[in-house]
């Protein structure tokens, strides 16, 4: 195999591996957008920072995030980075205990 061709192969096989790396990164950035323009108030919510909380105000690029009962606070909207998992959705964990 000429050299030249050896040279094309390796350098479409780096653009292919380097596009299939970065789509899966883009379409992420793309869903925590999405969730950051669509979060409301009385939305449960998870932060950058592992934080859980319940979403009580919004103002622009600002998020009054209630943490415990009577305890709020501010935090930017972009380290809202998923919605909290429903508290009373049944899990594959528990077994019936009279199987």
């Amino acid at each position: 195999m000429p050299p030249e061709l050896q040279i094309v192969l390796y350098l479409v096989a780096l653009v292919g591996l380097w596009f299939l790396l970065t789509r899966s990164t883009r379409a992420s950035q793309r869903r925590v957008a999405a969730l950051q323009a669509e979060i409301e108030i009385g939305d449960e919510v998870i932060l950058s920072a592992g934080i859980f909380g319940t979403v009580r105000s919004l103002d622009g690029d600002k998020v009054q995030l209630e943490i415990a009962e009577g305890t709020v606070i501010t935090v930017a909207r972009q380290v809202v980075v998923r919605r909290a998992p429903d508290a009373e959705a049944p899990t594959t964990d528990e077994h019936d205990p009279e199987d």
